[in-house]
Formats: structure tokens, sequence, C-alpha cells
């Protein structure tokens, strides 16, 4: 709800007019009907899009290594309870800045950054707990089952969220619903028992060492040869192949529905969030379904490429059925592709690594998205919207097909074992061993 919330709030700090109709009547985004669309407000809303994303992803960028080592050290379970507390405030700030008509790009901007530094502590330990909630055996079924939620939550959240809109509720009132939604997060992390659930792996205090400990994990990220695959898709994919995300409200707002009302905008622009949250929980589902180690790799080549080449579509669609359509496939085929990609690193990634290991994964996946979102705001305020979506689709293609199809790439991996089957077989792996043995396929 908050993001759709965001996404239009950003078009309305973009444009006077806009701004000074809808907080005459409190907030109320439906309420601009009579103004119109300019020229240097489309401009002016693509590159406020991008750097709304870049204050809010740059923190990922910088801090996530240095949080991945503090994961591996500190209790999980508590820390996510710190991180979700900064989001809830967070919100409930941007509600009421909303409500008193003092918000500006400014404030925006300001909170998207402390939001972004609570995220980079946040998303490494949220990846690394999972595995602790569950048997091995049901870390496959368990990641599913968590995307799943995360993405009926993407379904149902922009069609409540685009419903309250055009009936003329205030944005502030997205924030504060939102703000309020982290209290039964809150309280399921407060019930959750466990004899040292969360609690890291013990590790000699003369070990914390920062950057040797960062080191430890990017050296097992280039020597297996599982993860290094799946670091390069996803950052690849965090870069382009998500960054035309910021740019779908003007896309919708000034190429899509150019002469719309606004109500109508807002409408169909909640339905696109949907569908394409519907897209991806059938992507969530199908891996579920089918999540066996014999077709992860498929998964991961079909998904990708269904993704990128259905995205290079979306980039051309003028209207908004075709958008529709192509929405749900390219949502559905970046989960199927994601999900696999962190099953993948789940299962086979060490223990006393995993929390360095799923850093690095967040960064790849998340961190680069700043600079992608950057990078699409201020093309776009050059190019268009549309023509930028077209060249990321583009980029997010020749990446899928050289990270599948390159020598060593995803076509050639072998079969998938988790590390705990690995190390009865092998013994155990040493932390920064030069000549550790290959997981996953190498």
């Amino acid at each position: 709800m908050q993001a759709l919330a965001q996404g239009w709030l950003i078009l309305v700090l973009a444009d006077p007019a806009t701004r000074h109709a809808v907080f005459s009547h409190g907030g109320d985004a439906a309420a601009a009907v009579q103004t119109h669309a300019s020229v240097a407000a489309e401009h002016t809303a693509n590159l406020y899009s991008g750097l709304v994303s870049f204050a809010g992803g740059v923190p990922i960028l910088l801090l996530t290594l240095f949080a991945g080592v503090i994961v591996d050290r500190v209790n999980k379970r508590k820390l996510l309870i710190g991180t979700q507390t900064v989001a809830m405030v967070v919100a409930l700030a941007n509600g009421l800045l909303i409500r008193m008509r003092l918000i500006t790009i400014w404030e925006l901007l300001a909170l998207a950054l402390i939001l972004g530094i609570s995220m980079a502590a946040d998303m490494p330990s949220r990846q690394s707990f999972v595995p602790e909630l569950v048997p091995k055996e049901d870390v496959p079924s368990a990641v599913a089952l968590n995307s799943s939620m995360f993405n009926s939550a993407r379904a149902l959240g922009p069609a409540i969220s685009g419903f309250l809109l055009v009936r003329h509720v205030s944005l502030s009132d997205c924030f504060f619903l939102n703000s309020a939604s982290y209290l039964a997060v809150l309280a399921s992390l407060l019930m959750m028992r466990g004899v040292g659930l969360g609690d890291p792996v013990h590790q000699p205090p003369s070990e914390f060492k920062v950057l040797d400990n960062i080191r430890a994990g990017f050296h097992y990220v280039r020597h297996d040869h599982t993860a290094l695959n799946v670091m390069v898709l996803v950052g690849t994919f965090g870069m382009f192949g998500f960054s035309f995300n910021v740019l779908i409200p003007p896309f919708v707002k000034y190429t899509l529905l150019p002469h719309a009302l606004e109500a109508y905008q807002i409408k169909a622009f909640g339905l696109l969030e949907t569908i394409r949250g519907i897209g991806a929980l059938t992507g969530a589902i199908s891996v579920a379904v089918f999540a066996t180690a014999g077709k992860q790799k498929l998964q991961l080549i079909i998904g990708s490429l269904l993704a990128t080449v259905v995205l290079v579509i979306f980039a051309l669609a003028r209207s908004m059925t075709v958008a529709y359509i192509t929405m749900a496939v390219v949502s559905c085929g970046f989960v199927l592709c994601f999900a696999t990609c962190n099953t993948l690193m789940q299962m086979t990634v060490p223990e006393n690594l995993r929390g360095r290991v799923m850093a690095i994964y967040t960064l790849m996946f998340i961190g680069t998205s700043p600079i992608g979102s950057l990078m699409a705001g201020g093309l776009a305020a050059r190019i268009g919207a549309p023509r930028t979506i077209l060249f990321f689709a583009i980029v997010s293609l020749a990446a899928a097909l050289f990270a599948c199809f390159r020598p060593g790439g995803i076509h050639t991996l072998k079969s998938f074992e988790s590390h705990d089957t690995m190390v009865e077989k092998q013994g155990p792996l040493a932390e920064g061993e030069p000549d550790a043995p290959l997981i996953g396929g190498g």
C-alpha cells in the first residue's frame, strides 16, 4: 500500500499545480482532476522517482556487507525487532508529514534514507533467519512460502491502496495503515520461542575482524560455481531488470493514460501493481510446487529469459491491456528466477558464512538498484520513460543470455546439494581455505 501511495506522492510533489490541488483537499490524490500534465512535470517526476529510490537503496549498497558480519554475530530475531520498529516509525512519520502538509521531496528523501539504513541490516537478517525456523529438508518450501506471503501482500496491497485513493481517502492514511501493520510483524517476532533461536554460530571473539570476515564471504562466492552464477544474475537484474519499477507511475500517467482523469490513472496504476503481485505470486507458487533439485536449473533459465523478453514487449506497450498482460508475465518470471536463486543460496551456503554470503546476495540484488534507479530517473528525464525501460530491458536480456549460456554458466551447473550433505561427503569447509571444495555444481 505504501509503495503505491509513495509512487503517486512523488508525481504529486513533482507538479506544483497537482500538489496544490491534492493538499488543498487534505491529501486526496484523486482531487487533482482539473490539472493538466506538462512536459516539465513529467521530467521532474522521472527524476524524483529515481532520486527517492536511490536514497532508499544507497545505504544497502554501502552498508550491507558490514551488516552481514554483524548478522553472523548477534541474535537475528532481536535485530529484526529493531529494524522493523524503525520501518514502522518511518511510515508513521511520512503519514504525519503528509497530514500536516509539510512533506516535500527533501523530507521524502531523508525518510527513504533512514529506511534504507534499517533495511541494510534487515534483509540479510531475514534471509539467514528462515533456515533456522524449519528443518533443512524443508528450506526450499520455506523460502517459497515466504515468497508467497510477500507476493500475496503485493497482490492485495496495491489493490486496496488504489481502491482507497480513488474513493478520496488521503495519501497519508496509506502510510498510517502500513505503520500499524508492523505491530503484527513485531508481535510475531516476539512470540517466537526456541532455545538459541536466532543466536549466532559460536565463533571466538578474536575472529571478529570485519574486513577478514567480509573477505571470507567473497572468497566463498568467488570459488563456488553456484554462488558465483547466482550473483552475476541477481546483480545485473538488480541494476537493470528491476530499476524500471521506479518509472512505472510516470509511464502510466504520461504514456499509457496521458489524457485520462487523475482518478482513473490511479485506479489503473493500482490495478497494474495488483496484477504484478498476482504474477509474482504465481511464480512463487510454481517454485513451491516444483521445489526439487533437478528442476532448479531449468527454473532459473526459464524465469530469467521469460522476464527479460516480455519486459521488452512491456516497454513498447501503449495500452493498459498490453501493459497488464506483460506485467503479469514479467513479474512471474522474475520471481521464478529470484526465488530459485534464494533457495539455492540458502541450501548451499555454510551456516557459519550464511549471514555474510546473504549480505553479498542482498548487495547484488538490492544494493545495485539505487545505481540503476538513479540512471533510470536521469535517463528518463532526457529521453522519456518508455525508451529508458526498453534500454534497461535489452541490457537485462543480454545479461540473462550471458549468465545462462556462457561457458561455466547456469546451464552447466550439476545437481544441487545442501552444504550439510557435501560436508558429510567431503569434510568441513574451512573459512577462507584456498583449496576448499566447490559446493553446488563445482
